[in-house]
C-alpha cells in the first residue's frame, strides 16, 4: 500500500512540473444608478473588494487553469465562465463552471484560479458568498453580508449598522468593526476592535483585543479577550481567558473555564452561572462588592483567609448561599454566583 501511495505521489508531482497554463479574463463596468445590492460568487479562487466615491462597478476576473497539456488546459479553461444578472435592483456576477467540470478536473489533474478585483460605489449593498478561496476588504462602509467556506476573510475597518458573516473553516482577521454578527465553526478569529459583537462558535478559537460589547453562544474553543466594557450569552466546553473586565458580565457556562485576570473598580454587575466550570476573579486592590454565591458542598472554593462570607438558608436542598460585603464601601458593583461542583478562585 506504502508503495502505491509513493507511486501515484510521484506521478501526481511529475504532472505538476510539467503542466501547461492558460489564463483568460473577464472585465466589464456597470452603472450603479437604479442598483442597491451587489452578490459576488466565487469558488476556487479569492475576491478582493475596494470601495470608493465613484459610481461604477468595476469587475476584472482573472481566470487560470494548469493542465497536463495546453490542449487539457483550453478545454478545462473553456468550461469556465463569469457570468453577469440584473434582476429588477440586484445585479449577480458568479463563476459558473460547465456540468462536466469536476470530472474534468479529476481525470486530468487541473488547477484552477479564479481571482476577482472588484470596485465598487459606497452606499451599496454587498453580498459575498465564496468557497475554497480567500477574501479581502479594506475599509468598507455599509451593509455587508458574507458566506465562507474553506477560506480566509481580512479586511481592515467594516463600518456600519450592518454586517452579517458565516464562515465555516480558515481564519477571520479585521482591525476595526462597528456592528456585527457572526456563526463561526473550525475557524480562527482575531478582532482589534469592535463596537456591538454577537457570535455564535464552534470549535472555533479567538482572540479579541478591544470589545465594548459582546454577546456570544459558543461550544469549545478558547476565546482571549483583552479589554471589553461588556460580556454576555452562554457557552459549553469553552475557555474563556480575559485580561480586562470593564462593567458588565453576565454568562451561562458548562464544563468551561473563565478567568478574569482584572475586574475595574468601577465595575457594575457580575453574573456567572456554571457546573463543573473552573471559575477565576481577580479585582483590583481596592475594590468593593457585595458578593453572593449559591452553590452545592461539591464546589471546590480557594478564598482569601480574611473573606469570611455568611451562610444564609436557601429554599432547594443541598444548596448552600454564601454572602458578604468585601472591601471598599466607596464602591457598589454587585457579583452573583450560582455554581455547581467545579472550581472558584477569588482574588
Amino acid at each position: 500500500m506504502k508503495s502505491i501511495i509513493t507511486t501515484l505521489c510521484i506521478v501526481m508531482l511529475a504532472i505538476q512540473l510539467h503542466a501547461e497554463g492558460k489564463s483568460k479574463t473577464f472585465e466589464k463596468t456597470f452603472p450603479k444608478e437604479g442598483l442597491e445590492e451587489l452578490v459576488l460568487s466565487n469558488n476556487y479562487g479569492k475576491i478582493e473588494v475596494i470601495q470608493n466615491e465613484g459610481s461604477e462597478i468595476e469587475v476584472s476576473v482573472v481566470i487560470k487553469v494548469d493542465a497536463k497539456t495546453g490542449l487539457k488546459a483550453d478545454e478545462a479553461l473553456d468550461l469556465i465562465e463569469v457570468i453577469d444578472t440584473q434582476v429588477d435592483h440586484y445585479l449577480n456576477i458568479s463563476t459558473k463552471y460547465g456540468n462536466d467540470m469536476a470530472f474534468k478536473k479529476f481525470i486530468s489533474g487541473t488547477s484552477i484560479q479564479v481571482d476577482y478585483k472588484v470596485t465598487i460605489p459606497k452606499d451599496l449593498k454587498l453580498r459575498i458568498i465564496a468557497s475554497n478561496g480567500d477574501t479581502y476588504l479594506g475599509d468598507f462602509e455599509g451593509s455587508l453580508n458574507v458566506d465562507i467556506r474553506d477560506g480566509n476573510f481580512k479586511a481592515s475597518s467594516l463600518k456600519g449598522e450592518e454586517f452579517n458573516i458565516k464562515q465555516n473553516k480558515g481564519s477571520f482577521n479585521v482591525e476595526s468593526i462597528s456592528t456585527m454578527i457572526g456563526d463561526f465553526e473550525n475557524t480562527t478569529l482575531e478582532i482589534e476592535e469592535g463596537g456591538d459583537i454577537r457570535l455564535t462558535t464552534n470549535s472555533s478559537d479567538g482572540k479579541l483585543h478591544s470589545i465594548v460589547k459582546l454577546n456570544i453562544r459558543s461550544s469549545g474553543g478558547v476565546m482571549k479577550l483583552g479589554n471589553i466594557e461588556e460580556l454576555s450569552g452562554s457557552s459549553s466546553f469553552t475557555k474563556y481567558e480575559i485580561q480586562d473586565l470593564g462593567n458588565f458580565l453576565d454568562m451561562d457556562m458548562k464544563m468551561g473555564e473563565m478567568n478574569i485576570r482584572n475586574i475595574q473598580l468601577l465595575f457594575s454587575e457580575i453574573r456567572l452561572k456554571g457546573s463543573f466550570t473552573k471559575m477565576g476573579l481577580t479585582f483590583m486592590k481596592d475594590a468593593g462588592y457585595h458578593l453572593e454565591i449559591e452553590r452545592n458542598k461539591s464546589l471546590k472554593m480557594d478564598l482569601p483567609a480574611s473573606m469570611k462570607l455568611e451562610d444564609k438558608a436557601t429554599s432547594e436542598k443541598n444548596r448552600i448561599l454564601n454572602t458578604k460585603f468585601i472591601g471598599n464601601v466607596k464602591y457598589s458593583g454587585k457579583v452573583f454566583l450560582n455554581l455547581s461542583n467545579g472550581n472558584l478562585y477569588i482574588q
